[in-house]
């Protein structure tokens, strides 16, 4: 199951928008699950419904520089601020429910605030104007291996944005004191988190193999493994979401799977796109353009049959 779950992660970036994200059966399981096949799942059910920009309040931000931009565009458990800062630069500030690439020394200078673990890290990067600070979040009863959370800054070379992390830090800390927040229906989110990408099993019935769950795996609640038909090597399909640029273009829904090296892929836009850039707000058209996103499925697999026959799923379930 390992070997399966490795083999086939993959990340596809496509742009753009156009249908709507209705009602959807529940995932069906499919086979019975072990204890901690469940907790698993309960986790990343717990990451997917939760908000990050909930856990990034706008208050201490505007402490440190009009907000130029705000919300989710880049992943769909990252929220993102940019403000104007120091000497005619800006400030970034994003807070991850999924934090990637943790270096050795994010995980030192451990520390406790109102009962929440926290690293300082290695602290204020003055050559780079850059900050980070690691967390743990707050999963209630859930049974599971503490689950960590970044905030990171970064500012114009020589400022130390490290003040303006842990502001963030002690905000986040207080917004989730009775549990992580959970999506809402604002403009600033997007539909598609709110679903289970294994909800397609729903569609496919009895006859499909069922998914893939890994305990021992790091949680992906945007990416569901699964097995169509069968559970045979070469047979598995994942179905991901994924946030991608916009940049003023609204492609074709992709009729059918297509080979892209060795393996074959079908993607779709979903829902409307959204734009995190204030209304008024000087930013360059670059950094519009990377403020501007749409919801994308992709379906990927080995097996352009059963990609196929995913991709019709996906497209009742989320189109």
């Amino acid at each position: 199951m390992n070997k399966v779950a490795a083999a086939v992660l993959c990340a596809v970036i496509t742009s753009g928008c156009g249908h709507s994200v209705a009602g959807t059966p529940a995932a069906t399981p499919q086979k019975a699950l072990s204890a901690p096949e469940q907790r698993h799942l309960e986790l990343e059910d717990a990451l997917r419904a939760a908000d990050p920009c909930g856990l990034l309040d706008e208050g201490p931000l505007r402490d440190f520089g009009p907000i130029l931009q705000y919300g989710s565009a880049v992943q769909l458990s990252v929220c993102s601020a940019l403000m104007a800062g120091p000497r005619g630069g800006t400030t970034y500030v994003e807070l991850s429910l999924l934090p990637s690439m943790l270096s050795g020394k994010s995980l030192t200078e451990p520390d406790t605030v109102d009962g929440v673990t926290v690293y300082g890290g290695a602290g204020a990067d003055l050559a780079r104007g850059t900050c980070e600070r690691v967390f743990q979040l707050e999963l209630g009863s859930l049974e599971v291996a503490p689950q960590l959370a970044t905030v990171r800054a970064g500012t114009v070379a020589g400022e130390d944005v490290c003040p303006l992390v842990d502001a963030v830090l002690v905000s986040a800390i207080d917004a989730m004191a009775s549990g992580l927040p959970g999506r809402g229906s604002s403009s600033r989110q997007v539909a598609l988190a709110s679903h289970d990408p294994c909800e397609v099993l729903g569609v496919l019935g009895d006859a499909a193999g069922g998914r893939v769950v890994d305990p021992a795996a790091a949680p992906t609640p945007f990416d569901c493994v699964l097995f169509p038909t069968r559970r045979e090597p070469g047979t598995e399909v994942t179905v991901t979401f994924t946030l991608a640029p916009i940049n003023g273009n609204r492609p074709r829904v992709q009729a059918d799977p297509e080979m892209v090296g060795d393996r074959c892929q079908w993607s779709t836009p979903v829902g409307e796109p959204i734009d995190v850039t204030r209304p008024g707000a000087q930013v360059d058209e670059f950094t519009r353009k990377l403020g501007s996103a749409g919801a994308v499925v992709t379906v990927h697999g080995p097996n352009c049959t059963e990609v196929a026959r995913v991709a019709e799923a996906a497209t009742t379930v989320f189109g």
